[in-house]
């Protein structure tokens, strides 16, 4: 399963005649914020593969005219290309905005996501626009992380986190891929190609219609392998 990160910025390359090349090959997209309705709703000219996408701190624009074509993953479990994408959108309140939350309010989202998580035994990818609190954040209040997304990996242990919001360009120590627990976190700043092992279960469709997986369902587990990184 070859998976594209995206976030923040737009890559000229993707953005451009290059495209379908560049995403040749590509199972799965995901966006981790605050990048163009114009941008993502373009790359679904050029693939099969699903766009998934979260809310930046500065995608308020996306309410009047979302990325037409793909998936919001933001707030529940989307499962696409066969992977549960567990989407968490928004960085930590530092002014008034639609997509801020404060530690608190994001530890709430999680907790009424709970019935979701057990329904799909959990989840592959947690997306996310902000960092963890303390791993690839920084100590401005707009920059920190979310302290809550510590526990809810070590409950359901995901092949992987994907974020953005923070700037290769914010410091002269940029960190692509840290680990947590050795759960690898994907800093997705403009764009990163990974892979995590193919699922080998079956997704079923629930009475709600939206599809799932089997309520027992072991999450994916296996090394990840970085790819390649266009910045």
């Amino acid at each position: 399963m070859r998976i594209m990160a995206l976030a923040d910025e737009p890559v000229d390359r993707l953005w451009g005649e290059h495209c379908a090349e560049m995403l040749s090959g590509i199972d799965l997209i995901l966006s981790a914020g605050d990048l163009s309705s114009a941008y993502l709703s373009y790359l679904t000219c050029f693939t099969h593969a699903p766009v998934v996408y979260v809310h930046g701190n500065h995608d308020e624009r996306y309410g009047a005219k979302p990325p037409e074509g793909c998936i919001c993953a933001d707030g529940r479990i989307v499962l696409a290309a066969g992977v549960r994408v567990l989407g968490l959108g928004g960085s930590m309140r530092y002014r008034d905005g639609q997509h801020m939350y404060t530690e608190a309010e994001m530890k709430g989202r999680i907790v009424k996501l709970r019935r979701q998580m057990r329904l799909t035994g959990g989840f592959d990818i947690l997306l996310t626009h902000a960092p963890m609190y303390g791993l690839g954040d920084q100590d401005d209040p707009a920059h920190r992380g979310f302290a809550c997304f510590a526990p809810l990996i070590d409950r359901y242990a995901p092949s992987a986190m994907v974020h953005g919001h923070v700037h290769r360009s914010y410091t002269s120590s940029f960190v692509r891929v840290r680990e947590y627990n050795g759960i690898p976190v994907i800093n997705a700043n403009g764009l990163y190609v990974f892979e995590i092992p193919d699922r080998t279960d079956d997704p079923v469709p629930t009475a709600s219609g939206h599809r799932l997986l089997k309520k027992n369902t072991v999450p994916v587990s296996g090394n990840l392998y970085s790819r390649k990184t266009f910045d």
